[in-house]
């Protein structure tokens, strides 16, 4: 037994780890909901535009400029997510000395700026008593992300043997440690590489049709939105703008209920507004990567209190995916994105001006297989 491991060299035991780093390898890179991210934004959509009484047919744009953390990736139970374990690796198969590896860790931090460009149209025509709203989304992004593995070396076990084994043994056993460790941090920072990026383009655009009622306190709005893949977008790094090579239809409805309408000069309903929101994601295939997406329900409800040209409020929202991810790559056992949000903003009319600015925080709570983002944004919102 002990003559078997005189004839193996060091380097020889070594490259029977390989197969074991590149599962390590593949491991990092394993998504749920492609990246752990799904086309919903994880920030809540509801503002001051809540208490509008009537909108304005003509042609309307909004710029929103937002600035996130994602400050945590949040595995199965809500945890940080962690590196795949590295199985423990036998040195000799006639002995039983292996490399064990401790749990690894890791440290992510994404910073971004994202600025949204809107361009609409509200159409002076009713159609069912209600007007149609033609609407194209443009967001541009910038992106630093920092993404560190920390992976404790292995350690020989058993450490010894009764009797002894010779020096000469012992020497190989330790040597073979030492590059199975070497090996493996190799591996861990070349996976690193292409995720510690900062990259900035264009994301996905969203194409939006919309049909809107006001019936006195009363506000419908039926549509649906398409984003198609026009962001910047590079299978192989870890940050992108764009989301991936494959289509997004999201059919949607949105309520807001005025509760004590009282007189205003502007545009705004007085008194306090409610509003809900409900829409379905389903997505197609990743070209690029094989991956499906599994498909979402959004849900979100809001406040608004009206007082003068200010506005305050707050909303709250979550995203499920309600079906398994699929293709290449996909986790077993489902891995269903799922996170919730809620947030503060204040409003406020410029006086004498079809224009309004939005400001609102948000941050993400019980997230699931997901991102976790805190955001601030400012809003903009004009009609000509």
């Amino acid at each position: 037994m002990t003559d078997s491991l005189h004839k193996a060299t060091p380097r020889q035991l070594v490259f029977a780890t390989l197969p074991w780093v590149a599962l390590l390898t593949c491991g990092l890179n394993a998504q749920a909901a492609e990246s752990f991210k799904l086309r919903q934004a994880p920030v809540g959509a509801f503002g001051g535009e809540m208490a509008v009484s009537a909108d304005k047919p003509g042609f309307f744009g909004t710029a929103s400029l937002t600035q996130l953390q994602i400050y945590k990736i949040a595995d199965a139970s809500g945890n940080d997510v962690a590196p795949p374990p590295i199985s423990p690796i036998q040195l000799n198969p006639t002995l039983p000395y292996k490399v064990v590896f401790p749990a690894g860790s890791l440290a992510f931090n994404q910073d971004q700026t994202q600025l949204n460009l809107v361009g609409g149209y509200l159409t002076e025509s009713t159609y069912g008593n209600g007007h149609m709203v033609f609407a194209i989304n443009l967001p541009f992004i910038k992106q630093k992300r920092s993404y560190i593995v920390t992976q404790p070396a292995g350690v020989l076990t058993p450490a010894a043997t009764t009797p002894p084994l010779p020096a000469t043994v012992v020497a190989q056993l330790n040597g073979g440690t030492v590059m199975a460790n070497a090996e493996v941090q190799k591996r861990v920072n070349a996976a690193s590489v292409p995720q510690n990026l900062e990259v900035s383009g264009m994301g996905d655009a969203e194409l939006s049709t919309v049909w809107i009622r006001h019936a006195d306190r009363l506000k419908v709005a039926a549509g649906v939105s398409l984003f198609v893949p026009t962001g910047s977008y590079d299978k192989t790094r870890g940050p992108n703008p764009g989301f991936g090579n494959f289509y997004t239809l999201r059919p949607g409805v949105a309520v807001t209920y005025n509760l004590n309408p009282k007189h205003s000069d502007s545009n705004w309903d007085a008194g306090v507004s409610i509003a809900g929101r409900v829409s379905y994601g389903i997505n197609t295939r990743n070209k690029d990567t094989d991956y499906k997406s599994g498909n979402f329900l959004y849900a979100e409800g809001g406040i608004v209190k009206v007082a003068g040209d200010w506005a305050y409020g707050v909303n709250v929202f979550t995203t499920q995916q309600m079906s398994d991810d699929t293709g290449t790559g996909a986790p077993a056992g489902g891995n269903r994105y799922k996170t919730n949000g809620f947030g503060p903003f204040v409003s406020y009319k410029l006086p004498g001006k079809d224009a309004g600015l939005n400001l609102q925080f948000s941050d993400n709570f019980g997230g699931r297989n997901a991102i976790v983002v805190k955001s601030l944004q400012l809003r903009l919102v004009k009609a000509w």
